[in-house]
């Protein structure tokens, strides 16, 4: 029987007889098993398995020949392929019968499923990692919600100590009053801003300011910070009238300061402002450790790190919160570095509102999600 059309096949094909010796193997299959065809031809087609597969194929072997039909063979199952170097590979077998010289015999096409198995893999992880991401956002919602309330007293009342306190006359260390403003902030508002803003709900009180006021109050909240990194802050602020939200504004240059200050290795950090016509600026540079390329586009990323966790604290929020408030508000936020040579983050905003921009809707009055009632 002239078997040389089999040559073309796109897959490895091997014929056996029906008392399992090799009659015919094509050139796809000499490369795949790494035999020449005089190497396997009447030998017994359980050498291109692995030994722990050969008993029980003698057995499947014998099954099929009682009813042949064309299938898949091992379905269900992890199939090996056993090269002539003794390196095994996944495959994917299909048999159908076949007569050759009026004898019954199978032909099997065997196929290398190594990429195949490679490519599921990697989806699996990808899966597996998109479901423990939702599981966390899940967590971080509800854990938002529930500790609003709480959180919320704890600071209320904290601001009366503190205000009592300056009431009296008697005045506060400074330390302690560097405490409590601290503890002030609000605790979990990272939280709750990421909660409001996977639901699209930043809300912006637009009021005419000057850039250089805000950036020069956030400066003065981002003190603390600088202070215990031991990095000196260089203001360059030109004054740039707009109409923006105070309290957003100053949360994106606090959160830009502190991320130098965390980075900045006790360097000097500049915070500028500028603009022209339309557009006012504000950049933050460092002199710190900087950031890979690798890792820039991904900065702005909820809860990404472009630094191992162990040693630099914090969520990996700030620069997501910054991003989403300055697009609320029209604009743009980037970042250029290198590692080892600081990084400078560069915000553009449009000095008045877009006509149709990505503002977000006001959530006035909006209520947060409860539990079990996730988004």
């Amino acid at each position: 029987m002239d078997f040389s059309l089999l040559d073309s096949a796109p897959d490895a094909m091997v014929i056996a007889d029906d008392a399992g010796a090799i009659v015919f193997v094509n050139a796809h299959a000499e490369r795949l098993f790494g035999y020449r065809s005089e190497e396997l031809v009447g030998r017994p087609v359980e050498v291109l398995l692995p030994a722990r597969y050969r008993t029980m194929h003698q057995v499947h072997r014998s099954a099929y020949q009682a009813a042949p039909r064309t299938r898949p063979m091992g379905l269900g199952l992890d199939l090996s392929g056993l090269r002539h170097d003794g390196a095994e590979f996944p495959a994917e077998i299909s048999l159908s019968p076949i007569q050759v010289d009026g004898r019954s015999c199978v032909m099997a096409a065997v196929r290398d499923a190594t990429e195949r198995r490679k490519i599921e893999e990697r989806a699996r992880l990808w899966r597996k990692a998109q479901e423990e991401v939702r599981e966390r956002d899940e967590f971080l919602s509800v854990a938002s919600h529930e500790l609003r309330t709480p959180v919320t007293a704890l600071q209320l009342q904290l601001q009366l100590l503190h205000r009592a306190a300056l009431r009296s006359g008697e005045g506060l260390p400074a330390p302690v009053v560097e405490r409590l403003e601290t503890l002030e902030r609000p605790l979990v508002g990272e939280l709750l801003d990421v909660s409001r803003m996977r639901l699209g709900k930043i809300e912006l009180r637009r009021e005419p300011l000057d850039l250089a006021e805000v950036a020069r109050d956030a400066a003065g909240h981002a003190e603390g910070d600088l202070a215990r990194s031991g990095s000196r802050l260089a203001l360059d602020l030109q004054p740039v009238t707009g109409a923006w939200d105070r309290t957003r504004l100053e949360q994106v240059i606090s959160n830009l300061l502190v991320n130098a200050a965390k980075f900045g290795q006790g360097r000097p950090i500049a915070l500028h402002v500028a603009g022209d016509d339309g557009t006012a600026r504000v950049r933050v540079s460092d002199q710190g450790i900087g950031i890979a390329p690798e890792q820039q586009a991904r900065v702005f990323d909820r809860f990404a790190r472009a630094v191992p966790a162990q040693n630099f604290g914090g969520l990996g929020l700030g620069l997501y919160i910054a991003r989403q408030i300055v697009e609320a508000h029209g604009g743009t936020i980037a970042v250029t570095s290198a590692p080892g040579a600081g990084a400078t983050f560069t915000v553009d905003l449009p000095r008045q509102p877009p006509a149709r921009g990505p503002e977000a809707r006001p959530d006035a009055g909006a209520e947060e999600p409860e539990p079990g009632q996730l988004h």
